[in-house]
């Protein structure tokens, strides 16, 4: 069991750690497969100016802040809901039977309970933003990879239109960011253009 923990958990927050998130949603996925109208929501999360957080205070503090932020995802999640640290400041939630407005409004409650919920580290308060990229299934359509990449796809648009807000994955979206990516200098040619040249 201790064992089991240690494999599964991220040591830092208590929640899952990328390895263990990555196989829970391997598991949905094949559920989702196996039932009709079925459905699920991921979450790709960024605390914002992190990086400030740990230059100007220390990493004592960032890894304090961390840990709060990991409590709210805690107590703002259901409990059949899977979250995890996937990177330095990056989280992943895995919503159950969660369609857009659900995703949304969970999403939502989690943002302004960081932006409202100031942390108090070694006598002094330290604030934070969050910013979202959600994406998600019905049908068991994509497969949980391609979300994940959809979620973070989202997540890097909210980024870039202000940071502390949610953005939803659309087809749009990331045929704007693959052009964004042919137009910006020293990107590859297409194949096929470059067989004509």
């Amino acid at each position: 069991s201790e064992l089991l923990e240690l494999a599964t958990t991220d040591s830092l927050t208590g929640l899952a750690n990328r390895r263990y998130f990555l196989a829970r949603l391997g598991q949905e996925h094949a559920r989702m497969q196996r039932l009709e109208d079925q459905r699920a929501a991921v979450l790709m999360l960024d605390l914002d100016f992190f990086k400030n957080v740990n230059d100007r205070h220390g990493h004592a503090t960032g890894d304090s802040v961390l840990k709060h932020f990991a409590g709210l995802l805690r107590r703002g999640l259901r409990r059949i809901d899977t979250a995890g640290r996937v990177g330095g400041e990056e989280f992943a939630i895995l919503l159950y039977d969660a369609g857009r407005d659900k995703a949304l409004a969970i999403g939502e409650r989690i943002r302004l309970s960081f932006e409202d919920a100031a942390s108090e580290v070694d006598g002094f308060e330290v604030g934070g933003t969050v910013s979202m990229g959600m994406a998600v299934c019905e049908d068991g359509v994509l497969d949980m990879s391609s979300m994940l990449a959809q979620a973070d796809e989202a997540l890097y648009c909210a980024k870039e239109r202000g940071r502390n807000r949610i953005e939803a994955a659309s087809l749009q979206m990331a045929l704007d960011r693959a052009h964004e990516e042919m137009n910006r200098p020293g990107a590859m040619a297409p194949a096929a253009a470059q067989n004509h040249a």
